[in-house]
């Protein structure tokens, strides 16, 4: 017996030992559908607080490893959230525990579970651009990351090209090309997942732009502070985003429990608000969809660059040109007159051609030679036009509309 050793990298997630993966997204991402595809036939759930949205958990196994798979209710936005977004948040933030600066307070966590060792995000690919935005908002979270880009069949059909890899140099996370429907892709992206635990791979700061950055440096240098942190157990560069869009949580806690320093954050949150010529939210929002409209657009192409140029690259630099293409028409006509005139001419030579002077040594004289002889000749008549004629030109048109040559001297 031959023993082969495989190397396991390690550490191996089972048992009491398995990682927790919370689903998030946006409406209609394809969320869901990534979670019935991969969830077992024995699934938990529970509502969040504040409405009836719920939860749903699921133990899969990746390779040698196990997880538990959460699927959130739908997020829109991390800034000013609805209650079960808040209650969703929670969770990705404290999970089942609560932050010293709610500790007192009575009430059930958000779901039974820790908070999750990694977040995936479904993101549909074809409107990259708002789902970006959540992208931004949950880099500020502090959590390994992988991104689920959902929907590439779409995209494909629509004739664009989304690059993952150029999209997860940007993010500094893994990014996998996925179609949920199909199962495409999926096993790429719990595999990516584990390792992005093992790796501790969170997403690269996202910083806002300069001018935002620059006026709120007063009010990071606060927050950047120890004190803050363990009060409230979330980023630093969190906890000041959700001040400056005046987020209505942290202001009545610190307003409860830290009362000392709320003038001096209001009036930092004040000249910062003075020196820009809208409200600071909405340009903290401008901000965020600027720099998610750029991200989208430095990884999203028309047509498929691995394609290269191809042959029908070439069609389309002839077919579509304005002055070559009334050329390429013209040669796709000559070739139609070509096959008509002079293939079908050489064909019926070969075929009806032989078949008449064969049939015409044929002399009948009986009856039923006579209507032998009309079949023989009606058989000829058909093999002299289908074979010389109509094959040959059939197959010239398949050709040109299989090829596309036909839609675009036609466009």
């Amino acid at each position: 017996m031959v023993t082969i050793n495989v190397p396991l990298r390690g550490p191996l997630y089972r048992g009491e030992r398995r990682l927790r993966m919370a689903l998030v997204g946006l409406p209609r991402s394809g969320k869901t559908t990534l979670f019935k595809a991969v969830s077992a036939t024995s699934v938990q759930s529970g509502a969040l607080p504040g409405g009836d949205r719920a939860w749903e958990a699921s133990r899969i196994q990746i390779g040698l490893h196990e997880a538990d798979l959460i699927d959130l209710p739908s997020i829109e936005t991390l800034h000013h959230p609805q209650p079960q977004e808040r209650a969703a948040l929670a969770y990705l933030l404290w999970g089942k525990e609560r932050p010293p600066v709610t500790a007192h307070e009575q009430g059930e966590a958000p779901v039974p579970f820790s908070p999750p060792d990694v977040m995936i995000q479904v993101v549909d690919a074809t409107a990259l651009e708002r789902h970006l935005e959540l992208t931004l908002e949950l880099s500020q979270l502090g959590r390994p990351m992988v991104i689920a880009l959902n929907m590439m069949d779409q995209v494909r059909a629509k004739g664009m090209h989304v690059s993952a890899q150029r999209l997860s140099r940007l993010l500094g996370v893994p990014v996998i090309a996925t179609t949920g429907l199909l199962g495409h892709g999926l096993a790429d992206v719990f595999s990516a997942a584990v390792d992005a635990v093992r790796d501790e791979v969170c997403p690269l700061p996202q910083p806002a732009s300069r001018h935002i950055g620059d006026i709120l440096i007063p009010l990071a240098a606060i927050f950047s502070q120890p004190l803050w942190y363990e009060t409230f157990r979330v980023p630093h560069a969190f906890l000041l985003m959700q001040w400056a869009v005046g987020d209505q949580f942290i202001e009545r806690e610190i307003e409860q429990h830290l009362p000392q320093q709320l003038p001096q954050l209001q009036h930092l949150r004040s000249q910062a608000q003075q020196a820009l010529p809208r409200a600071l939210d909405e340009e903290i929002h401008a901000d965020r969809h600027h720099r998610a409209a750029s991200l989208a657009e430095a990884v999203r192409y028309i047509g498929d660059p691995a394609a290269g140029r191809g042959w029908r690259y070439w069609l389309d630099e002839l077919f579509l040109h304005p002055r070559w293409g009334l050329l390429g028409s013209l040669l796709v006509f000559a070739a139609v007159l070509f096959v008509v005139f002079e293939v079908s001419a050489w064909l019926d030579s070969l075929t009806s051609a032989r078949l008449v002077a064969w049939v015409s040594t044929w002399q009948p004289t009986s009856t039923g030679a006579v209507i032998g002889r009309a079949v023989a000749d009606g058989v000829v008549g058909l093999i002299g036009i289908v074979i010389p004629y109509m094959i040959p030109l059939v197959l010239l048109l398949v050709a040109l509309e299989e090829s596309g040559i036909m839609q675009r001297i036609a466009f």
